[in-house]
């Protein structure tokens, strides 16, 4: 996937999770500190999110941080519950970590 792809991904991603929140951009714009032009740039995957905001994100859905990134079908979810449970245990560190790494193996593999 292309950062780019994911940038959009995410953005949709993103969405789909503050509707089921019955949340507003300006709402989810005001608990994560950013302006709500910013809520719709990341929906729409025009700007790449900051990782500091992810965890703000998800505590302001209510939700753990790994659902931000599952972009995939449930047939898939099912053949990688052990990648699910993985992510589920790691820490916000831990996090950004692999979340820096699946950034540097998107530029090589671009």
């Amino acid at each position: 996937m292309r950062m780019k792809d994911f940038y959009k991904e995410f953005g949709r991603r993103l969405r789909e999770l503050r509707l089921q929140a019955n949340m507003t951009q300006d709402e989810l714009a005001e608990r994560v500190n950013v302006a709500p032009k910013t809520v719709s740039y990341w929906e729409n995957g025009h700007n790449p999110i900051t990782l500091n905001k992810i965890p703000l994100i998800a505590n302001a859905l209510n939700i753990p941080i790994y659902k931000l990134f599952v972009f995939i079908s449930s047939d898939e979810i099912k053949a990688d519950k052990d990648y699910i449970a993985l992510l589920q245990a790691k820490t916000g560190k831990e996090l950004d970590i692999l979340f820096n790494l699946v950034k540097e193996l998107q530029k090589i593999k671009s």
